[in-house]
């Protein structure tokens, strides 16, 4: 079965699912992207992908005109600025200091991204702050600091950083570090709060990324702007299908960490870190017609027993509860699978439980087969 062999190529893992399913989503419609000096190949192009969609963008340097491109957006993204040196983007963060600072009194949000040049030197050229891009951290180890911050939500505890990656010196006293590098905790994500808006600042430029940077840049973008499309009691909904970005929109609405993979056969599946424990996340039965719709969820869970465990006590498990199924696998590994179909409508209710039926249900498992 497909599902255990991906599952197997991993390694086993042990972990548990919670939450109630919500939908959250980027209006990308209320963001400006400002890329006068941006290089659009590879790094700009692997930001729309990572946002799912062009925002806005605009290539002026003169003030009058980012004004009006301003007016009635709530975010200003300002993307590694690589074709352009130091002194010049300077200049002209000097130039549009007074646009900048009327628009974080609106309350309006500005992410800016940096590698070796970018928003960091056009926030410092109008006067905004002092900070300035540090070390690289390419392939450093990175670690999320405050994990329950909605800055964090869905990205993994600890990354490695990307090709692009760095840290940032004199931060305000007030900063708030989200992301930094494990050796010494040199800021590589952090927000600032600041004339009545806010400032995100990633230390990353798109040259490469991964899901947890794609997530910490989404995140950045969508604080601000969640649309929630639902009303305020879903829990007698009917659902017959989940989608990505359903599935997605879940974890993240519930700050549960994760990475998003794809199988040998081309559906996806995501590996949830809660703590110190992870568990599998699998979709199949893609309806027909309907690319990236599925109406099958498998949750699974696994351990690599310190000694051998007889079949007799997992069948055990098997013939006494309900819900649940419990094997060993060809390498006499212990496995706990949960599945749910959507195909004949369940309410979001009904998906709630089961995954809050499969922490309680992990839980005893562990007990009924190694005594914990």
């Amino acid at each position: 079965m497909k599902m255990r062999d991906t599952a197997r190529t991993l390694g086993i893992v042990i972990g548990l699912l919670i939450g109630v399913l919500g939908a959250t989503a980027v209006e990308t419609g209320d963001v400006l992207a400002w890329i006068p000096y941006v290089r659009m190949t590879p790094e700009y192009d692997h930001v729309v992908e990572a946002l799912g969609g062009h925002p806005a963008q605009t290539t002026t340097t003169d003030p009058e005109e980012l004004e009006a491109e301003l007016a009635g957006r709530t975010v200003l993204l300002i993307p590694e600025q690589q074709e352009a040196d130091e002194e010049t983007l300077e200049a002209l963060g000097l130039a549009v200091a007074a646009v900048l600072t009327d628009f974080l009194a609106q309350g309006g949000r500005i992410v800016g991204m940096s590698y070796s040049k970018g928003a960091d030197d056009v926030l410092r050229g109008a006067g905004l702050w002092n900070v300035t891009d540090g070390y690289d951290v390419t392939g450093a180890s990175l670690a999320v600091a405050l994990s329950r911050h909605p800055l964090a939500a869905g990205v993994p505890s600890a990354f490695e950083g990307t090709d692009g990656s760095t840290d940032f010196s004199d931060l305000p006293d007030d900063a708030v570090v989200l992301v930094w590098d494990t050796f010494d905790e040199a800021p590589v994500v952090f927000t600032w709060e600041t004339g009545g808006g806010t400032i995100i600042m990633l230390g990353f430029d798109f040259y490469a990324y991964t899901a947890a940077t794609a997530q910490l840049l989404r995140n950045a973008i969508g604080v601000s702007v969640v649309v929630v499309d639902r009303p305020d009691d879903v829990s007698n909904e009917v659902v017959r299908d989940l989608g990505v970005v359903d599935i997605e929109a879940m974890l993240v609405d519930h700050r549960l960490t994760f990475d998003r993979r794809t199988d040998s056969y081309g559906d996806p599946f995501w590996v949830l870190y809660l703590d110190a424990a992870t568990v599998l996340l699998f979709v199949d039965d893609e309806i027909e017609g309907a690319t990236g719709r599925f109406q099958f969820l498998q949750l699974y869970a696994g351990w690599i027993p310190e000694g051998a465990v007889s079949c007799d006590l997992v069948n055990e498990w098997n013939r006494i509860t309900r819900g649940s199924r419990a094997y060993l696998d060809s390498a006499g590994d212990v496995v706990l699978e949960a599945d749910l179909y959507l195909r004949g409508g369940v309410t979001w209710d009904t998906l709630r439980q089961f995954f809050e039926r499969f922490q309680r249900t992990i839980k005893r498992f562990e007990t009924h087969v190694f005594g914990e």
